[in-house]
């Protein structure tokens, strides 16, 4: 049950509410919740094909079970609801007012029907009509392993290619260690798929930016040494010695660099349980 898995409410709204806004292709999610939230626990934004953002707010709650007979749960669910359509909201990053178009409650509990039901009748008396939703543990859950699978299905490919290039890396650097001073290793190093990380950066939580630059920055470094000695030249063999220490050092850095980021990719790839393979 999702009601189980949190221990209290904050933990629900940032572990579990805030990530699937994320994923789901809301825009500018931001967290009220406080003195100055007038019902609204997150305000969120949909960009409509027309060209214009719609609002909604997310009323959050963590109870086990509302059911009709929990009245102080409903009513105040109902206070929320009417405050959430009732009074602007500022984003913080802007002083202008906004209103929001829809309210979604999210429970991570069970609702009864007649719970639901009632909280229903009660919202179509009022001006609000069809523009509430209450969604509770068991479908919340389904909406997790939905947006789960949306977003594997985009990002798996890009995680594969990143493992990919740091494996192969592996190969290539091995290789130019085993055949130093002599520089024979003629496939230079693999970057696309972390470069293509670096130009439209995903799952910043999980992936550290900096450390893929550096270890871009590294593969480079490896390459133009690499690749000045394999050709005929005229360095004398003092330099050609000090530039062997020198690759020497930045493919120790890079090789530890990479193969932590092959277990993070790992990890990260996991994490899509409806899309990766147990025996990989």
């Amino acid at each position: 049950m999702l009601f189980d898995k949190f221990n209290d409410e904050a933990e629900f709204r940032a572990a579990f509410v805030r990530p699937l806004l994320t994923r789901l292709g809301f825009v500018s999610v931001a967290e009220l919740h406080g003195q100055q939230e007038y019902g609204k626990d997150f305000v969120f934004s949909e960009l409509t094909p027309f060209g214009f953002l719609r609002h909604y707010a997310a009323v959050v709650k963590h109870e086990k079970q509302i059911s009709q007979t929990s009245l102080a749960a409903c009513n105040a669910i109902l206070a929320q609801v009417r405050q959430a359509f009732s009074v602007s909201f500022r984003l913080p990053d802007s002083e202008a007012a906004h209103r929001v178009g829809s309210v979604i409650v999210f429970n991570s509990g069970r609702m009864t029907d007649n719970a639901r039901n009632w909280i229903r009748s009660e919202i179509d008396e009022e001006r609000y009509g069809r523009n509430v939703h209450v969604l509770d543990g068991e479908r919340l859950f389904q909406l997790d392993l939905t947006s789960t699978f949306r977003q594997g299905e985009q990002l798996l490919p890009r995680l594969q290619g990143m493992r990919n290039d740091c494996s192969l890396n592996l190969i290539v650097w091995a290789s130019i260690l085993e055949t130093l001073p002599r520089f024979a290793e003629a496939r230079g190093s693999f970057t696309s798929a972390l470069e293509d990380f670096i130009a439209a950066p995903f799952l910043t939580n999980k992936l550290d930016l900096n450390d893929i630059s550096t270890l871009v920055q590294e593969c480079r470094i490896i390459d133009q040494i690499n690749f000045r000695y394999m050709t005929p030249n005229r360095q004398k063999q003092e330099q050609r010695d000090q530039e062997a220490e020198t690759i020497k050092r930045v493919i120790s850095k890079a090789t530890v660099r990479a193969i932590r980021l092959i277990a993070c990719i790992n990890a990260t790839m996991s994490s899509f349980r409806l899309l990766t393979n147990p025996e990989r």
